[in-house]
C-alpha cells in the first residue's frame, strides 16, 4: 500500500480510501492520479419532458406547456487540468494509469480540496455514498520544448492537458443501502 497526501488545488482519482482527518489517500501502486486542476465543472442534468398543446382558435399563451419531471437525474463532473512530469512519475504514465483505472476498475473515488472545503465522491453503499465512473477522457500531449529538434533519452519534460468527465453513480450489482 502507498499513501498520497492531498494538496490544495489538485484533484485525485483513485481506487483507494481517503482519511478525512489526516488528508491522506491510501491506495495500491499506480491507482491514484494527481491532476493539477485548472477547472472543475459540476453539471446537474434532469430529464424533463414538456408538451405544448394548441387548439384551433386559441392563442398559445392561453395554453402553457405541460411539464413532466421524470426524475432521471445525471450528475456529471468535468475536470480540466494538467498531468505533469515529476521526478518519480512521468505524465504519460499518469495518463496510462487513468486509462487503466477507467477501463478495469469501474467505480472510482474522486476527491479535491482539504478539511472543511473537501468534495469527495466514494463508494460507500451502507451510507448511500456514490462513487464516479469515467465517461470520457481527452488527453493532449504538450512537449516541454517548442520549436527545437530534441534528441536523446530521456526526452525533455512533457505535460498532458487532460479533460475527464465523470458520472456520479453506482453499479447495478451494488448491494442496496
Amino acid at each position: 500500500m502507498v499513501t498520497t497526501t492531498i494538496v490544495d488545488g489538485n484533484v485525485y482519482v483513485t481506487t483507494g480510501t481517503v482519511n478525512t482527518t489526516t488528508d491522506v489517500i491510501t491506495h495500491d501502486a499506480n491507482e491514484c492520479v494527481e491532476i493539477f486542476s485548472a477547472k472543475i465543472d459540476y453539471d446537474y442534468l434532469n430529464n424533463i419532458k414538456d408538451y405544448t398543446f394548441k387548439s384551433s382558435g386559441s392563442f398559445d399563451d392561453d395554453k402553457p406547456s405541460k411539464v413532466i419531471d421524470l426524475k432521471r437525474i445525471r450528475k456529471v463532473i468535468t475536470v480540466t487540468g494538467i498531468l505533469d512530469d515529476e521526478s518519480s512519475l512521468r505524465a504519460i504514465t499518469k495518463r496510462n494509469n487513468l486509462l487503466n483505472m477507467a477501463e478495469f476498475k469501474g467505480e472510482l473515488t474522486l476527491v479535491w480540496g482539504r478539511g472543511n472545503y473537501r468534495t469527495i465522491f466514494y463508494p460507500d453503499y451502507p451510507n448511500e455514498k456514490w462513487g464516479v465512473y469515467v465517461l470520457k477522457i481527452r488527453a493532449r500531449n504538450i512537449g516541454g520544448i517548442y520549436g527545437e529538434m530534441v534528441a536523446g533519452d530521456p526526452q525533455p519534460e512533457t505535460k498532458h492537458d487532460i479533460e475527464i468527465q465523470f458520472i456520479v453513480g453506482r453499479s447495478p450489482s451494488a448491494s442496496p443501502p
